[in-house]
């Protein structure tokens, strides 16, 4: 009988530390995000460093293209604040939804995430998959795995069938100590 019962909590341990973490716990982010955007059949290369506590609140900092490294862009409570960094000048204007992919992919991943075991059952298993959301189509290409949570590192969006832009992800952290500070202009 012991044997048995040591066996079954060996077995639940493995099964237990196999499993990935839901995406719904993930309360912060820090990424490197590697962007190329097209419109007109031109397409457009940018890196940038985030650091993102959800739900809302998000800072990407430049590092590619040289002619804008070092910009600030910060996302919190429906206003952008922007920092160029060669007039030293500082912008705020209201926040576009739109313009951040990878904040809308990520809420879109965890309302799903809490809604459809479907969606579940995909995003845990699958190394690559397709999500629509109204005319958006977010096509998976590849999946990583950060302290146990299962993330896009490749992914391409569409509006339609017309390629809006590519993400590639890396040097991912995820629910690291992030400091209200962090999402200010200094």
């Amino acid at each position: 009988m012991k044997k048995i019962i040591t066996f079954i909590f060996f077995l639940m341990t493995i099964v237990s530390f196999s499993e990935d973490k839901n995406i719904t716990l993930i309360k912060n982010l820090k990424l490197l995000v590697n962007e190329k955007t097209f419109v007109n059949n031109k397409s457009t290369s940018k890196s940038y460093e985030v650091t993102y506590s959800l739900p809302d609140t998000l800072k990407k900092v430049m590092t590619e293209p040289k002619s804008h490294k070092g910009e600030i862009f910060i996302y919190k409570d429906n206003t952008k604040t922007v920092y160029l960094p060669i007039f030293d000048q500082v912008i705020k204007e209201d926040n576009i939804d739109e313009e951040n992919f990878l904040v809308e992919t990520i809420k879109y991943f965890q309302e799903n995430y809490k809604k459809s075991e479907n969606f579940r059952k995909i995003y845990n298993l699958e190394k690559s998959f397709t999500v629509k959301k109204d005319n958006l189509v977010f096509d998976i290409l590849k999946m990583g795995e950060f302290n146990g949570y299962r993330l896009p590192t490749h992914l391409k969006v569409f509006d339609g069938k017309i390629l809006l832009a590519e993400l590639k992800i890396s040097d991912v952290i995820v629910n690291s100590q992030i400091k209200e500070s962090e999402f200010e202009i200094k």
